[in-house]
């Protein structure tokens, strides 16, 4: 998603969730590895016939019948290593995925490192959604078998799904080389350059869109991500172009209206901006992004009246758009309901502190309500804040200090 507050650099995240979408629709239809051969290394023929027979229900898809004879079988070998496996498997198929963690978990403990049951847990977390969870087994699985293909794809997705774009990028490289003309998976990598914030990444997501755009002229979704990347490298124009075009595909995507006021928004052109994030309005009612920056043209309007119920409501949808509550802030003021204000403000400067705005905003707020100290105090604040930025302004210029020791190469 945009960043809440007026420094953003980039669009980067309106297109995400279609690229999350694909990488689940992606890769759940995986299925598990047998880590083992087809016999089992029960000593008893009891046991092998016990394992086989559950092997034999798993693929019938009878899952609730093998789980009860892998846990038979468990009970005589705790430590069968192939039973937990499959138990593992056949929990995490009937979606009881705490159950099956566990089991591949208990199969680690006697077996750890194991690179196939690392893959095996690491695919359950991901099925499970935990995304997070799933990235320390793919990354042994992965360093076990720097050739798995399936262990990099699942890995490079979820460090996607975790916003850990750079290293999602070096896996996802390496199944793109040997799949050159997944689209999906192309798709998903250049978002991965985007995210890295990077300009090399961003050129490369820039030489990815162009081939994608080659091969689907008409599709909305890499207009979309085109237009990203050109706002990422200043080229906002540009940018704009491309979500015009993804905006005139039928059905219309989500946020396409929204994308081009914004970029309309951060040049300073009102006019235009009101009129995109009313299309984006129409497209979809309670979208709190598109009433809180159409709302900001208000404020800047003075159109108080106007902009309230939209930062009201924005406020309520999403608790993280910072322009919101500080809007808020300042229509609460000028309709002198300071303590709403005050509240409005704290929120605002709770999610980046290090803004001028909401202090200064909170500054006028305390002295209209008389709380001369707490203004003072605000105030303060921002003379700090401007006064940092002075000189850090001054170091990016300057460089370090000519006293400074040079760093070791």
């Amino acid at each position: 998603m945009l960043s809440s507050g007026p420094n953003n650099n980039g669009m980067v995240g309106i297109s995400l969730r279609a690229g999350k979408k694909w990488l689940v629709l992606a890769l759940l239809s995986l299925v598990f590895l047998p880590c083992f051969g087809a016999s089992a290394p029960a000593q008893q023929r009891e046991s092998q016939d016990a394992y086989q027979k559950a092997q034999e229900l798993q693929r019938e898809g009878k899952l609730q019948e093998a789980v009860q004879v892998y846990r038979d079988l468990l009970e005589r070998h705790p430590n069968d290593v192939p039973a937990l496996n499959g138990l593992g498997s056949a929990l995490v198929n009937l979606k009881q995925y705490r159950e099956g963690i566990a089991a591949y978990e208990k199969a680690l403990t006697i077996r750890p490192g194991f690179p196939a049951l690392e893959l095996n847990l690491g695919l359950a977390y991901f099925k499970a959604g935990d995304f997070e969870s799933a990235i320390k087994p793919l990354r042994q699985a992965v360093a076990a078998q720097p050739n798995n293909i399936r262990a990099r794809l699942l890995l490079g997705m979820s460090l996607f799904g975790t916003h850990h774009f750079e290293e999602a990028a070096e896996n996802l490289e390496v199944v793109a080389h040997e799949q050159p003309n997944n689209s999906q998976l192309l798709f998903t990598l250049a978002q991965c350059y985007l995210g890295s914030k990077r300009k090399e990444q961003r050129e490369k997501a820039m030489g990815i869109f162009k081939k994608l755009e080659k091969d689907n002229p008409h599709s909305a979704a890499v207009h979309m991500l085109m237009g990203e990347a050109l706002d990422a490298s200043g080229r906002s124009q540009e940018a704009i172009r491309e979500f015009k075009i993804a905006a005139k595909t039928k059905p219309v995507p989500p946020q396409v209206h929204f994308a081009i006021g914004y970029l309309y928004w951060k040049t300073k052109r009102f006019d235009e901006a009101e009129k995109e994030f009313q299309l984006e309005l129409e497209e979809s009612p309670h979208d709190a992004k598109a009433e809180a920056y159409l709302a900001d043209i208000y404020v800047h309007r003075r159109e108080f009246q106007k902009a309230l119920p939209l930062l009201q409501e924005s406020c309520k949808l999403d608790t993280r758009i910072r322009i919101a509550f500080v809007n808020l802030g300042i229509v609460y003021t000028h309709t002198k309901e300071y303590p709403k204000a005050i509240e409005a403000l704290k929120a605002a400067i709770r999610l980046d502190p290090s803004q001028t705005d909401a202090h200064y905003s909170l500054a006028m707020a305390y002295y209209a309500s008389g709380e001369m100290a707490e203004a003072k105090k605000e105030l303060a604040i921002v003379r700090g804040l401007n006064k940092k930025s002075d000189q850090d302004l001054i170091q990016k210029i300057s460089g370090p200090s000519s006293s400074q020791p040079p760093s070791k190469p």
